[in-house]
């Protein structure tokens, strides 16, 4: 009479120590060692945060102020709407830095030049390109102060006429376009310096351009696409065209992804291309042909055991996209109405 119930517990017993083994087993390939911080801006105002795109902390409502540009300075946030704003601790407050950035193209349509501000690390000092000129700040983003750093034998920009766009290239020169016959260039420990037109090999001068840039070559590109995008790999004395988009479309970005390993460009309903040398290629497969393609940023998780992936993240009108073949093919994560990343 006692076999079944000695049995029975033998058999639990043994039940429960399988279980305990497979409940303990622990999966090192999967935890993560360097996670990612990914900053999220929208159309409509609201700024978010995320670390591996399950879950986003909003940092910023929605008040329908466009996010037109999100900026890390060491431990500082900064980022741009109709004006600037700086937050000390990782976005959970941001202060008014009273500035007035350059006004929108388009604002009911919330065209925007990117590319307005440029993080110096070699110098820690920020640099935003307001409606009254370059403005720079040695803090981190806290205070700022009219730039006056600008080489004597050169003619400084007329007071309240304001830069479109900077960008830095891996050398450390930065370039600030005014339109396309003033732009200026600064080298590491030097002073701005106008790049002089000499009427050779200059920039068109029938539209409107911005910086952006790869490596070490200078891309100027024409937001409203009549010339499509230039390169130049002699500071801007002269430049060469980038061939493969499309005609007549606005290009609302351009920027470098993963360190200059890829270089995207973004349309108004006209896709998302990707440069291979001096061609651009459309790599926008499972995003919809007539999204507002506005910024690609690249970000990298290390594991436990040293793996490492990439993903690359897109803001569209339609959504957040990423990939993990290098731009091959996008998923949509998020829906919603994003403008820029960080």
């Amino acid at each position: 009479m006692m076999r079944l119930p000695v049995l029975m517990l033998a058999l639990l017993a043994l039940l429960g120590l399988g279980g305990c083994d497979k409940y303990n087993q622990v999966d090192n390939s999967g935890t993560v060692k360097t996670p990612y911080v990914l900053f999220i801006g929208g159309y409509a105002g609201t700024l978010h945060k995320t670390n591996e795109a399950l879950y986003f902390n909003t940092l910023f409502p929605t008040d329908n102020s466009c996010v037109r540009q999100v900026l890390v300075a060491d431990t500082n946030v900064l980022y741009l709407k109709r004006n600037l704003y700086v937050s000390k601790d990782e976005g959970r407050s941001f202060k008014d830095c009273n500035l007035n950035a350059i006004d929108f193209i388009d604002e009911f349509y919330k065209y925007f030049y990117p590319n307005q501000m440029v993080y110096d690390k070699a110098s820690k000092k920020v640099y935003f390109m307001s409606k009254t000129g370059i403005q720079v700040s040695t803090d981190l983003g806290e205070t700022f102060a009219p730039e006056t750093d600008f080489d004597p034998g050169n003619t400084a920009p007329v007071p309240g006429f304001p830069p479109t766009s900077i960008t830095q290239l891996d050398n450390g020169k930065m370039f600030v376009m005014y339109d396309s016959s003033i732009q200026y260039v600064k080298a590491p420990g030097g002073s701005w310096r106008e790049i002089l037109a000499d009427g050779t090999g200059d920039l068109p001068w029938d539209t409107t351009w911005y910086f952006a840039s790869t490596h070490d070559t200078l891309i100027a590109i024409d937001f409203f696409g009549k010339y499509g995008v230039l390169y130049s790999t002699d500071d801007g004395a002269t430049w060469a065209t980038l061939n493969g988009m499309p005609k007549s479309r606005k290009f609302l970005f351009g920027n470098e992804a993963f360190g200059g390993e890829t270089f995207y460009l973004g349309l108004d309903s006209g896709g998302l291309y990707r440069l291979n040398g001096t061609t651009f290629n459309a790599t926008g497969a499972g995003m919809p042909w007539f999204s507002k393609v506005s910024y690609v940023e690249g970000k990298r998780v290390v594991y436990r055991t040293d793996v490492m992936r990439y993903y690359l993240f897109c803001a569209t009108d339609q959504g957040l996209y990423i990939s993990e073949t290098n731009g091959l093919d996008w998923k949509l994560i998020r829906n919603g109405t994003y403008s820029t990343l960080e």
